[in-house]
């Protein structure tokens, strides 16, 4: 995994070498708010579920230290690729997709240390993604 983040990491830079009269290589679709997908799910919630995996979030951030500086850092390897899109390859983006899919899978279990309670909501979530998949 550090390896993906190190060659991440540097593909601003590898961005900026890029021959710019190649042909564009054809990007995933990338959102523009919802970078971490962690609350794209949410609608099936009601206000007050939402409103507890909000709160579990900032303390499971709060006390891991390490999966806030991950989710920061990612955000800023997210902004980067999808800033040069147009550069990206798909390798890079599956690449980024895999890491906020680790970063995320840490972030749950930190949120039910948090709040075993959030079990409930984590299987209603679940559900509604099998009728909302995104490609791999």
């Amino acid at each position: 995994m550090m390896a993906l983040a190190i060659s991440i990491a540097s593909a601003p830079a590898t961005f900026a070498n890029a021959d710019t009269n190649a042909a564009p290589t054809p990007a995933a679709p990338v959102g523009s708010t919802d970078w971490i997908g962690h609350h794209h799910n949410h609608a099936n919630l009601t206000d007050a579920e939402r409103s507890q995996l909000k709160s579990a979030e900032k303390q499971a951030l709060a006390a891991n230290p390490s999966l806030k500086t991950q989710k920061h850092e990612l955000k800023k390897q997210f902004e980067a690729l999808a800033a040069n899109k147009a550069t990206a390859t798909p390798d890079q983006f599956k690449a980024l997709h895999q890491q906020r899919k680790a970063l995320h899978q840490q972030l749950r279990d930190a949120e039910l240390k948090v709040d075993p309670t959030l079990a409930p909501i984590f299987a209603k979530i679940d559900a509604a993604k099998h009728g909302h998949h995104h490609s791999s």
